[in-house]
């Protein structure tokens, strides 16, 4: 190792190096390492310069900070790490990189400080899980398979790559939001977990959640700007593309990120209708969920016959139905509404016979029911939902613990319904008929 170039031939807190194995040992050990690709030649680069010393000095023996001459013996490594233009900066965290955008002294120190806790936040989790395997002499291992027994992701949340990033994002008509995570960072293992149940709460909602590994898909974080852990980027409903993408600003709680994707949706997006239930195939897409099993609570609404609300009265009702549901959106409740009448053993099981508009919940999952005897409004209803999922409305155990039979209907055509009237003019030329005296 020896001093190479002038810009900081005189520095002693920024390391420079003659060969690419010295440089590759440098950056794949454990801790941060912080590396600027520069050209003796390049302007901003020697303004850059004496930024750059100061905060290596700030973190000598604490922080790692590597200058490469990209004119000098390590050139090539400009296409590796896909330096495109100077001074370009990465930070090395454990052997993964991050690209840095910024080179504002202030913002590059809180930086690595968050990236700082970051790490040690990780190692305490990694031994309060009995993770840390290492021991001082006892042998070494791969930095490759240790970040691969760090590695957690979101089950049930799809990762996306820089080639299904267009079509599950851009191409996508829902509300998106892409959390921007890395391996090795803390705060993403918090998130992870949160994350994963939000986005099955919102999948039947018109949102989607996704991740994306930023230390795998650099082009991606570089087109985003991400310059942290985790970066949240949410994208509205409908027609999109990556300048349409905005911070998101929700909190990290899985409640709090389902409120604030939701407000996207009323915003953006197309608001989810209520299916009518005409058949057994809508009843289980709505209330059986993918992997087969019915933790759903199911809300059934039976409206009053056409001919005796018209077309606008059946919209009022489907209107408060879905005001109604938009106060629990983001809980286990999926709704469907059916004509009085057209499910005549499902209504009789659930006690919905006795008027119309009447409103029942069932966890087939329990195997039970509930039904709403208040009057019919969007406060009561609320009040009967949220009732259920605080055990203060009684339930009653389903009969079997099955389904009643589901009957195939003929979907409503959002017309007013007509009357039919029986042909009686047969009868006026029958001569058995009209002038009988007594």
């Amino acid at each position: 190792m020896a001093p190479i170039a002038a810009l900081y031939e005189d520095s002693s807190a920024v390391i420079q190096y003659e060969k690419t194995s010295e440089f590759k040992a440098a950056v794949s050990k454990k801790g941060l390492t912080m590396v600027q690709f520069y050209a003796p030649w390049c302007g901003h680069c020697k303004q850059f310069s004496p930024v750059y010393q100061q905060i290596a000095a700030m973190f000598e023996g604490i922080v790692d900070f590597v200058a490469v001459d990209t004119d000098g013996p390590l050139k090539r490594l400009m296409g590796e790490y896909n330096v495109q233009g100077f001074p370009t900066m990465k930070l090395f965290v454990d052997g993964n990189i991050e690209n840095i955008e910024t080179r504002d002294p202030n913002e590059l120190v809180n930086l690595l400080l968050k990236r700082m806790n970051d790490v040690i936040q990780q190692r305490a989790d990694d031994i309060m899980a009995g993770g840390n395997k290492d021991s001082a002499g006892g042998g070494s291992s791969s930095s490759s398979g240790s970040r691969g027994n760090s590695r957690h992701k979101a089950k049930g949340v799809m990762e996306l790559t820089s080639q299904t990033f267009d079509e599950h994002v851009y191409q996508n008509p829902n509300v998106v939001a892409v959390a921007f995570i890395a391996p090795w960072c803390g705060y993403c293992k918090q998130l992870l977990p949160e994350w994963e149940i939000a986005a099955q709460k919102l999948k039947k909602q018109g949102a989607n959640l996704y991740t994306v590994d930023a230390t795998q898909e650099e082009q991606l974080a570089s087109q985003f700007q991400v310059q942290g852990f985790p970066t949240i980027k949410l994208f509205p409903g409908g027609q999109k593309s990556f300048r349409d993408a905005r911070d998101f600003e929700g909190g990290r709680q899985q409640e709090q990120i389902v409120q604030y994707v939701l407000q996207e949706v009323d915003r953006s997006g197309v608001p989810k209708q209520i299916a009518q239930m005409t058949s057994s195939t809508v009843f289980e897409e709505t209330c059986v969920d993918e992997d087969g099993s019915t933790s759903t609570i199911c809300v059934i609404v039976a409206l009053p016959h056409i001919l005796e609300t018209g077309a606008e009265g059946r919209n009022k009702y489907k209107d408060l139905i879905m005001d109604a549901s938009k106060s629990v959106r983001g809980m286990s409740f999926e709704f469907l509404w059916m004509e009085g009448y057209s499910q005549p053993k499902l209504e009789e099981a659930l006690e919905m016979s006795f008027g119309y508009p009447a409103v029942a919940a069932i966890s087939f999952n329990k195997g039970v029911y509930a039904i709403h005897r208040s009057s019919f409004s969007e406060a009561n209803i609320r009040k009967f939902l949220l009732g259920i999922t605080s055990g203060k409305v009684p339930t009653y155990k389903l009969k079997d613990g099955a389904v009643p039979e589901i009957v195939s209907v003929e979907e409503w055509d959002g017309q007013d319904g007509e009357v039919f009237e029986e042909d009686l003019s047969w009868m006026d030329d029958d001569e058995d008929f009209g002038n009988d005296e007594f």
